[in-house]
């Protein structure tokens, strides 16, 4: 770069001779060629490509066609990805407006409303929420993709993993097509479709990625595992659909994180995880849950050591019947593994269990009022909850 040196040099004079030499006019007459007849190619390249080869953006059939069978998505590169997705899935959601009741403490009566999205799954009217979306709820009403209102009933819910089933009465419903959570990839586009800040913003549509899988959030006293986007999920939208490049439901959205130092952190319950308690909600059964039969407390590093214990979950209460109790399982023990996977806190002991099955047997080692370790084989229960 000494050429562009500016003192006194002759490097400075080669560079203000590069700037001020002038072409000789027979260098002129060449480049006004160059450019006359690259002028001439290019217009008549432009012409044979807008005639002679199709354009995926002026042909709508060809970008949308797929979606109107509900079975695949075709993607033009002049269009967003997100269009034919929103126009497959969109008209299987709905808005939901609901009425609540609430008494304080004279007795006095209150009158609220409420606002939250469903996805439609069957041709039976039946379609899925969040529990916290209609609990409390007296008047569910449904407001379809076209604007049509329909009365609905509530069906059934369970507060532990948020979910909900309501019905109408309708025929002709657009069903959305359910998808397969397991198969998620880190990265991978996710569109979630609902009704945020209220029914006047039903059917809004916003795009992301899957940001996280697995994420274990305290949802009230229970924890759950859920898929993160950072697609935008506001109020409103919970019960409505987070989907994939292909149009398929693989998420039920349900809460975001809402703090100030927080932005793009959405979260949705796992398809796959959603449809067994679904099943079970439409076909008025109880959802069971493995039941070990126990409360229990953790026994921190500090107070084992201080106590010369074992780190592990006291047992406070046994309950009368349980699968514990059938055992020997007694208050005053700790247990510190389940099938060889340590347990240091409540949460530890709370994740094995529900790995397994109402009615499964595991092997839960204990250390006894005596001094001694004990592996007891105990046989799990549905919990009353």
């Amino acid at each position: 770069m000494s050429e562009f040196y500016n003192g006194n040099s002759e490097n400075n004079t080669f560079y203000r001779e590069v700037i001020e030499k002038k072409p000789e006019k027979s260098h002129k007459k060449f480049i006004a060629l160059v450019l006359a007849a690259g002028l001439v190619i290019g217009t008549i390249f432009g012409y044979g490509m807008d005639n002679f080869l199709p354009n995926p953006g002026n042909d709508a059939n060809s970008v949308y066609a797929a979606t109107v069978d509900n079975t695949k998505i075709v993607y033009s590169g002049t269009v967003s990805p997100v269009v034919p997705i929103a126009e497959k899935v969109s008209p299987s959601i709905v808005a939901i407006s609901l009425k609540t009741r609430t008494r304080d403490f004279f007795g006095r009566v209150y009158e609220g409303q409420g606002t939250g999205s469903g996805i439609i799954i069957d041709n039976q009217g039946h379609i899925i929420t969040n529990n916290h979306v209609v609990d409390g709820a007296e008047d569910i009403m449904v407001i379809l993709n076209d604007g049509k209102e329909l009365k609905a009933t509530l069906i059934g819910r369970d507060s532990q993993t948020d979910l909900a089933v309501i019905k109408v009465d309708s025929v002709n419903l657009r069903v959305a097509e359910l998808g397969d959570s397991s198969s998620l990839k880190v990265g991978e586009l996710a569109v979630a479709i609902g009704s945020p800040m209220g029914t006047e913003y039903a059917g809004s549509v916003t795009a992301g990625i899957i940001s996280g899988l697995n994420r274990e959030v305290s949802v009230g006293d229970d924890s759950i595992k859920l898929i993160q986007t950072d697609a935008a999920i506001n109020p409103g939208n919970s019960g409505g659909a987070l989907v994939n490049s292909e149009g398929k439901v693989i998420g039920i959205n349900t809460i975001k994180f809402a703090e100030t130092r927080v932005e793009g952190m959405g979260f949705a319950i796992p398809i796959n995880e959603a449809k067994p308690i679904i099943q079970d909600l439409i076909n008025n059964k109880k959802v069971l849950r493995p039941y070990l039969g126990i409360q229990g407390i953790t026994l921190s590093k500090e107070e084992a050591e201080e106590y010369k214990l074992p780190q592990g979950v006291g047992v406070k209460v046994v309950i009368p019947d349980s699968g514990a109790e059938s055992a020997g399982i007694r208050r005053g023990d700790i247990i510190t593994k389940i099938d060889d996977n340590k347990v240091l806190t409540i949460e530890d002991l709370i994740a094995e269990i529900q790995k397994h099955k109402v009615g499964d047997t595991v092997r839960i080692e204990v250390y006894n009022q005596i001094n001694e370790y004990k592996t007891l084989t105990v046989k799990l229960t549905a919990s009353n909850d």
